[in-house]
Order: C-alpha cells, then structure tokens, then sequence
C-alpha cells in the first residue's frame, strides 16, 4: 500500500481528497476520514503529503534497484 493514514492525527480537512490528481484518495463520510481507495495507481506526487496540515499521512516508494 503506497499511503497511509494515521487517523489520530487526522483532523478531516479534505484537501489530501480533493487535491489528488489520480484520485487515489476516497472519503469515508461517516467516519469523516480519508481512505487510500485505489493505492496501486499512485504516482507518489507527494501532493496529499504536501498539504497535510496536520502530517496525516505516511507516503511508502517503491524502492529501485540499479
């Protein structure tokens, strides 16, 4: 899984949803929290990390070997 949330620290702000461009990100209306709906087509922008205000989430790179 590419992201994660920690939900402790997670204030329920949105922007990590609505500023995805791949649209990784879904939202769980009851629980008023993110949810890493479609993980395997991330492109590891950063962009949900980036705005984070309270450093919610946890982004994991595929690591490379040369």
């Amino acid at each position: 899984m590419a992201i994660t949330f920690d939900y402790e620290k997670c204030s329920g702000c949105g922007r990590c949803y609505d500023l995805c461009p791949m649209d990784v990100i879904g939202w769980n209306k009851e629980k008023n929290q993110p949810t890493p709906d479609y993980s395997e087509d991330c492109w590891f922008c950063g962009s949900c990390w980036l705005e984070c205000p309270d450093r919610a989430i946890d982004i994991q790179y595929p690591c490379c070997f040369w």
